[in-house]
């Protein structure tokens, strides 16, 4: 046990030191700081909207129900690992980065548990479990990505809580994505 909490003491340096880091850059663009801003709180819904426009099968139409499949996959890969980060949430109980530091987010938000980020775990269960979709994935891919980074930038959460979110989502898209192509055939 000591050489977990030795870790997580290396752990937070690392969150501290970026924190800081990225606290110093606030304010040199409005333009940039709004962007992500913007990107922090509405980048979910892009990428729910984007498999929602998929799923009709408007770009690809002899793939409709590969495409159906994939975001009913991707879809149950975001609950399934918003599911499991709950009890884990709970347990470390981290407060988020503005809880503990003498500053404000850029975006506002409840104070409450911060680690494993839950957006970035559904954006990244949401992209990865919907691997299928040919040419949307990598777009989903970036997003998911984009977001994690945008929820670190806007002092919501460490990146350590990104980084842990984004693998467990990932881990829940791969699974979910590997029983879709072993339930229903697909390549």
């Amino acid at each position: 046990m000591g050489r977990v909490m030795t870790l997580w003491g290396h752990i937070e340096q690392i969150d501290t030191k970026v924190m800081v880091w990225i606290e110093a850059k606030w304010g040199r663009s409005h333009a940039f700081d709004s962007t992500m801003m913007a990107s922090a709180k509405y980048t979910p819904f892009i990428i729910l909207m984007i498999l929602v426009v998929a799923s009709t099968g408007f770009a690809f139409p002899g793939l409709r129900i590969t495409a159906v499949l994939s975001v009913a996959s991707a879809i149950v890969a975001a609950v399934t690992v918003r599911a499991l980060h709950e009890p884990v949430s709970r347990l470390v109980s981290r407060p988020r980065p503005f809880d503990k530091e003498p500053w404000q987010p850029l975006l506002w938000h409840e104070p409450g548990d911060s680690f494993p980020s839950n957006h970035a775990a559904g954006g990244f269960a949401l992209a990865i479990g919907a691997y299928h979709l040919g040419p949307y994935f990598p777009l989903l891919l970036g997003l998911a990505i984009w977001l994690a980074f945008a929820r670190v930038y806007c002092g919501l959460h460490h990146i350590s809580d990104v980084v842990v979110g984004a693998i467990g989502g990932s881990t829940a898209g791969i699974t979910c994505a590997y029983l879709q192509c072993a339930l229903f055939h697909l390549p």
